[in-house]
């Protein structure tokens, strides 16, 4: 009898039980950051090439989970907005992500989704040796160890971005949906992201699967609303420096200290006022 086959994108048998484990989101901002410090000004330079230059410069170093677990659970799919009593709504909107992110919001559709042919073509290559996927982890090890910057790191590189940053989910492994996105390397830099990260968190809170999505936006997004003015930075390095894109000045510190002076409850925040409008994300774009 054969043994039961291993699926390519999970690395499971197809086959058999399974202990069931606590669904959580895969997005791990520490690991990102030890990643970017180690790579060199050339390696960099690659991901400036697919228009993430942005991402190079992230400071902070995790995620603040209770606030993201909240906004998720104020989102009105209807509407797109996170509805803050009392304070307003924010849009989940593309110039919101480009405030926070700075990525690509090009002509093309992010091609994110089952191709196996194309997946067949490319596997060995980016992954010599394995049957199946590797982690997420993996994949960064092999990121910070190898030495050139060609088109195999550019690849393993971007799907480290989509996999620990912008549509992390609860796998432990990197979505074999990538694959199209890689296999039109050359117009990454012209591919619509702001919408393609909008649109996977929308359908993520849309469907109550508030562990699905990109985490970083949504607790940089919130901070950098928020009316500043009567915080007291002193202790944490100081007020972050005016900014173009959210990414870059936000310290786990800072976030963590506004956090505490906005929580309510356990669960929410809402006690400092919000500055935001949507005519400063708009702003942003012609900074």
């Amino acid at each position: 009898m054969d043994p039961p086959q291993r699926n390519r994108a999970t690395g499971r048998r197809k086959e058999g039980d399974e202990k069931k484990k606590r669904v959580r989101n895969r997005a791990s901002q520490e690991r990102l950051t030890l990643l970017i410090e180690k790579l060199t000004d050339d390696r960099k330079g690659v991901a400036a090439e697919m228009g993430m230059q942005a991402l190079m410069d992230v400071r902070c170093t995790n995620l603040v989970n209770p606030v993201c677990d909240w906004l998720g659970e104020i989102y009105e799919p209807a509407s797109r907005e996170f509805v803050i009593p009392g304070r307003g709504r924010l849009p989940l909107n593309e110039e919101s992500m480009f405030c926070t992110l700075g990525v690509p919001r090009g002509h093309i559709k992010v091609p994110y989704g089952v191709n196996n042919e194309i997946e067949e073509a490319m596997f060995a290559c980016l992954f010599p040796g394995l049957e199946s996927m590797p982690n997420t982890s993996v994949l960064a090890d092999s990121l910070q160890a190898m030495t050139m910057h060609g088109d195999v790191f550019k690849m393993k590189l971007l799907m480290y971005l989509i996999s620990a940053v912008f549509a992390p989910t609860t796998s432990l492994r990197p979505s074999n949906k990538c694959f199209p996105i890689l296999a039109n390397l050359k117009n990454v830099k012209n591919m619509n992201w702001c919408k393609f990260i909008v649109d996977f968190l929308h359908d993520a809170f849309k469907n109550k699967m508030y562990q699905k999505g990109c985490r970083l936006h949504l607790m940089l997004m919130y901070v950098d609303c928020l009316d500043l003015s009567t915080m007291d930075f002193s202790g944490v390095g100081g007020r972050p420096p005016t900014h173009k894109f959210a990414i870059s000045p936000w310290t786990i510190n800072a976030v963590k200290a506004v956090l505490a002076a906005d929580r309510a409850t356990d669960t929410t925040y809402w006690k400092l006022q919000v500055s935001f409008c949507l005519s400063l994300h708009t702003a942003c774009l012609q900074i």
